[in-house]
């Protein structure tokens, strides 16, 4: 009698999983919208048109990749051709952003190629050629363009440096030029001690830099520089995740009525926990949808995602649906609208994260590797 209940009760579950991998099935088949690459920086199709329809509605577009393609870039530039936003944040930190946005502004072709080549090592996800590219377009259209990120590990030289020129105290001067010279001596060490912020002495020096007469520019970029080698030393992902929000609650007098693009890893974006499923962390993405709900406007979260990468298991349904060389553009909100309903079960915690984080789900067919920037 034990067995024939155990029988029944496994068809049971088994009938129940099978009901539900249909229901999703038919609920993804019925919102994906297919949309294909024009070649002239531009899409077109039924997704596409819905896609953009959604972006015009929206006070805060969140998109959230995968780093370092060509197709992402692509996509975002295409963005930008059809819809006007007054600010763009990109997943660098505020210092080195306004470090490379000055150079473009200011420098000749010649000389800007000179500053590239010195320091494009330093520029973390811009060293990417079709990042800077996107970068530079931006900054010529006169975008405000904010950093929103800890001092990279790669990035200290360029920021020291430009430290060292404002300075007009001797002393501090000599404390930069002994922190480049002591940076470059360890570039061709291997593993973490060629990285300099992470070294006992980046640490001693910037304690000592912070005892002296600095400028309130000077300070502020001190004390981030100490604040970054405290996350990557501890391995700190939430203090990481506090000091993103922090700087933009710092700038949200200047965008939060404005209409705004944010480009980021696809962790930081959706509106509720992240999708890194060992954590409970409420990323940028959450606090951004609370800011413009709160300012009765509307945030659309869209993820980005290329065949072959991730977890495809989780994206089976999605998968399933995709043709040939197309884009598809899944709206995501009539499963999650089925979820909280208690119609729709998904057990995948990944997946429930990203429908309940994000708006739509855009697949792309092919995604290759961005090469950094040629050096002329």
């Amino acid at each position: 009698m034990k067995k024939i209940i155990l029988l029944l009760l496994t068809l049971s579950i088994t009938n129940f999983n099978y009901a539900q991998n249909i229901l999703l099935d038919s609920i993804v088949q019925k919102n994906g919208f297919p949309f294909q690459n024009d070649k002239n920086i531009s899409f077109q199709g039924k997704g596409w048109d819905v896609l953009l329809n959604e972006i015009k509605q929206s006070n805060s577009v969140l998109l959230g990749e995968t780093h370092s393609t060509n197709e992402i870039p692509y996509f975002t530039n295409a963005i930008i051709n059809e819809v006007d936003f007054d600010n763009y944040f990109l997943e660098v930190d505020p210092y080195s952003v306004d470090i490379i946005e000055t150079k473009i502004k200011s420098l000749s072709p010649e000389q800007l190629n000179l500053f590239v080549k010195e320091y494009s090592t330093n520029f973390s996800f811009l060293e990417y050629e079709p990042e800077f590219a996107l970068f530079k377009n931006l900054v010529k259209r006169n975008k405000k363009v904010y950093g929103v990120e800890q001092i990279s590990l790669f990035a200290d030289q360029m920021i020291i440096s430009t430290l060292k020129e404002t300075s007009k105290n001797k002393k501090v001067i000599e404390i930069y030029e002994q922190m480049l010279f002591n940076s470059k001596q360890l570039a061709d060490k291997e593993g973490l001690e060629k990285y300099y912020l992470l070294s006992e002495d980046c640490l001693q020096k910037l304690d000592l830099l912070l005892m002296l007469k600095l400028s309130d520019k000077e300070r502020k970029q001190i004390e981030a520089l100490k604040l970054s080698r405290e996350i990557y030393t501890k391995r700190n992902h939430p203090l990481r995740i506090q000091l993103m929000k922090n700087i933009l609650l710092n700038q949200m007098p200047d965008w939060n009525n404005k209409k705004n693009l944010f480009k980021f890893g696809s962790v930081h974006v959706p509106r509720g926990e992240t999708i890194l499923t060992k954590t409970d962390i409420y990323d940028i993405g959450s606090l951004i949808s609370n800011i413009e709900e709160a300012n009765f406007r509307k945030s659309l979260h869209i993820m980005l995602v290329g065949k072959g990468e991730n977890d495809n298991t989780s994206f089976r349904s999605f998968l399933n649906v995709l043709k040939d060389d197309q884009w598809y553009c899944f709206d995501l909100r009539p499963l999650k609208k089925s979820i909280l309903q208690n119609k729709l079960k998904v057990d995948d915690i990944y997946l429930s994260r990203v429908i309940k984080g994000y708006d739509y789900l855009i697949y792309i067919p092919k995604v290759t590797e961005s090469k950094n920037i040629s050096i002329k």
